[in-house]
């Protein structure tokens, strides 16, 4: 931590300052040695010579004044809020937020200097503190924002007082500085106004669907609640997405009185009047906060519970409670557990029903599963939005509209687009078949529920999106073109070499447009090696083995392959990484080896998959094996699975994320009929086949470019004239020779 010395000098160490600028500690050092203008260690009694230590203000200075060091600009009023914290040790993390945000929101009431006659780092004495709180008093008299925290301060003004008014001037005015404040959150050591807190496009997404802008622009005014509001960051976000020009008015229930004041003074600050802000700590109004007249909508995040305690029927009838609420026109944007809310759920257990109730309701607008990483503060828990409107009349009525984002990063156009997506369905002046959506589809609440013997199914399982005809044309016209262009780049000679016995027509010519174009049933990995039947599931799942890299040989010191996510990420190459058979058989006995036909598939660090089909290698962990049984292959082919999963693989892990998007088991590939499974499994081989001889040509031409370089390098070759340049230059040869 910083340290303040005996005279007052603020001190910053090595790892701090590559905290600061966002980037590695030895980054720091090389700015000592390259820049003779950083700034120089201090040094002085008490100091530890081996810990070296530097007068922050300089150091920030210096940062601020050379905007390409580090990863992120520093500005004065970064200064000012890391000078602030740093003081601020001597009071307490939440003693000094609740103080310094009482004190901003103070000047902004007045929109006066909170210590005009104070230079920072003087002392000001009673007089300063006595002001303070006749000024409070005066512009909170009944105690609603700030006055208790102006009164609780003590000799700790002298110093934070001047300290907020440098904020203030180096923000430019108190509403930035105040987010400032809060965007350090996780810097003031206070957890709870970072356990909930959620990403910032994330929020912008909610305020969004929650009709909030549209309801402002057809009224004027809107109301907005949020029955768990924590630092008010959902509503801060629904305000900025109505904008200035409108009237809005919040309601919020918080934990306790610490949150409530502090959130009441941010929407202070941000402009709104004392009337239109009503966010309390006490549980006898978070009734209140979404009954009576009602707000026109509700954004909330769902409490959070750990993975041990968590009950989806509690999640659940939160939800119901909430939505029994809603009255026409009234919408309302919940965030909670992927495991209640999306993923699938066991047929006989009570959430099931409960899930299915909430369905039939008709209140359910939409269903989104969310990348991870949207609450940062807990990056392994998996979140989905439901959607809930009252509408009275809609013609989209027994449908509901599903979304799977898990594999997607939440950027700026994605939120625009869904919102689009969502706002265009079925609410007021828009009809569901008058518009193509892009990340959206549409089911039916039957098709969703739980069915006695049905495998239990995702909500958000992915499923096709967009009109089936349309798509069925673009995907046929497309295989046209790929194949015209193939044509072209292979030349002649590749396409006499191939028009011998037995070759395949070319792929475009393999398909067509289905007569009827819908989508097929589909199955979970999960499923399939789980299902009972004559001869056992359709597949078997095979474990990964853990192998020490002190094991792991060359290809030419090794007899089995290892495939493991560095293979199948494309890290390494296939066949260069072996380990030998006597290791394997005394290190690892449990480890078993792949027989041919077997796929391996891994989802971390990104999705992959391999046909083995030499067999006799080894999984290596995370990654792990599919094998298909007598009665899988009945159905399917190797070849045809791998690529089936290709098709069902998410697109990778999202930044935040930590673990992948969706599980191996999770996955859901499409149920072909047996004989499109043998024509399909003819054309991936000779697909295959033709990307096999590719690809040994280019590993050719590769070693033909790096053989002849080395050779010139190290001067043991030369270069000759090609030998038709050869014949042009030379004498004609007499006859007979």
């Amino acid at each position: 931590m910083a340290a303040v010395t005996d005279v007052g000098t603020l001190l910053i160490s090595m790892p701090e300052i590559a905290d600061l600028a966002d980037v590695q500690r030895a980054v720091v050092t090389t700015w000592r040695r390259r820049h003779p203008d950083f700034p120089a260690p201090v040094t002085g009694p008490g100091l530890d010579a081996s810990i070296p230590m530097f007068h922050a203000p300089d150091v920030l200075r210096w940062l601020a004044a050379n905007p390409r060091r580090g990863n992120r600009q520093v500005e004065t009023a970064d200064l000012r809020l890391y000078l602030l914290r740093c003081l601020g040790q001597r009071l307490g993390a939440r003693p000094l937020l609740a103080a310094a945000s009482a004190l901003l929101c103070l000047r902004h009431l007045d929109d006066e200097p909170l210590a005009p006659a104070v230079a920072p780092g003087g002392v000001a004495g009673d007089g300063l503190i006595a002001a303070l709180r006749a000024r409070a008093e005066q512009a909170d008299p009944r105690d609603e924002l700030l006055l208790s925290e102006v009164r609780a301060l003590g000799a700790e003004a002298d110093w934070l007082a001047p300290a907020v008014d440098e904020l203030v001037e180096a923000a430019y005015n108190t509403r930035d500085a105040f987010g400032r404040l809060l965007a350090a959150r996780h810097r003031l050591g206070v957890p709870e106004l970072c356990a909930d807190a959620v990403v910032p496009r994330l929020a912008a997404l909610m305020a969004q669907l929650s009709g909030a802008p549209e309801r402002a622009r057809e009224t004027g005014s809107v109301e907005v609640a949020d029955p768990a509001a924590g630092a008010g960051d959902l509503l801060a976000a629904v305000h900025a997405a109505v904008g200035e020009d409108y009237e809005v008015r919040l309601r919020g229930i918080v934990p306790d009185r610490f949150l409530a004041r502090l959130a009441r003074r941010r929407f202070t600050v941000a402009g709104l009047a004392r009337r239109d802000v009503d966010i309390r700590a006490t549980a006898a109004t978070r009734r209140a906060a979404t009954r009576g007249a009602g707000p026109d909508a509700v954004v909330s995040c769902l409490p959070f519970q750990p993975a041990e305690e968590r009950d989806a029927v509690a999640v659940l009838a939160a939800v119901r409670g909430l939505a029994d609420t809603l009255r026409p026109g009234q919408t309302a944007v919940l965030l909670g557990p992927a495991e209640a809310l999306v993923d699938p759920l066991p047929v006989h257990r009570p959430a099931v029903r409960r899930r299915d109730e909430l369905l039939t309701t008709g209140l359910v607008e939409a269903v989104i599963s969310l990348p991870g990483g949207m609450v940062p503060f807990r990056p392994g828990y998996r979140t989905a939005l439901w959607v809930l409107r009252h509408e009275r009349d809609t013609p989209a009525r027994g449908r509901v509209l599903l979304a799977d984002l898990s594999d997607r990063e939440l950027t700026d156009d994605l939120v625009d687009t869904l919102v689009l997506d969502v706002v265009t369905w079925r609410r007021d002046g828009f009809a569901p078949d008058q518009r193509s959506r892009a990340l959206t589809s549409q089911a039916s609440i039957q098709d969703l529920k739980a069915r006695p013997g049905a495998a239990p199914m995702a909500l958000t399982a992915p499923r096709p999106a967009g009109e089936p005809t349309r798509r069925a044309a673009r995907a046929v016209v497309r295989l046209r073109e790929i194949e015209d262009e193939v044509t072209a780049l292979a030349g002649a000679g590749l396409a006499g070499a191939g028009a011998g016995a037995g070759a395949r027509p070319a792929a475009g010519a393999l398909v067509a447009m289905r007569d009827d174009p819908r989508a097929l049933p589909t199955a979970a990995i999960g499923r399939l090696a789980s299902t009972t039947a004559t001869g056992g599931g359709l597949l078997r799942l095979l474990p990964g083995t853990r192998i020490a890299p002190g094991d792991v040989r060359p290809a030419s010191a090794g007899h089995h392959p290892l495939v493991g996510a560095q293979e199948l990420s494309g890290a390494s190459r296939f066949d260069s990484r072996k380990v030998d058979r006597v290791v394997l058989a005394d290190a690892y006995p449990r480890a078993r080896l792949t027989e041919p036909g077997d796929i391996v598939v891994t989802t971390s660090p990104r999705f992959g998959v391999h046909l083995d089909e030499p067999g006799s290698s080894i999984i290596e962990f995370p990654a792990r094996g599919l094998r298909l049984t007598d009665a899988g292959r009945a159905v399917l082919t190797p070849r045809v699975l791998a690529a089936l999963l290709v098709a069902a693989a998410p697109t990778g892990r999202t930044p935040g994320a930590v673990r992948a998007p969706r599980r191996l088991e999770d996955l859901y590939i499409a149920a072909l009929p047996e004989p499109v499974v043998r024509d399909l499994d003819t054309l991936l081989a000779a697909t295959d086949a033709r990307r096999g001889r590719l690809r040994r040509e280019l590993d050719l031409l590769d070693e033909l470019r790096r053989t002849t370089v080395n050779g010139l390098a190290d001067g043991t070759l030369t270069l000759i004239a090609a030998p038709a340049e050869q014949n042009r230059g030379a004498p004609a040869e007499p006859a007979g020779h």
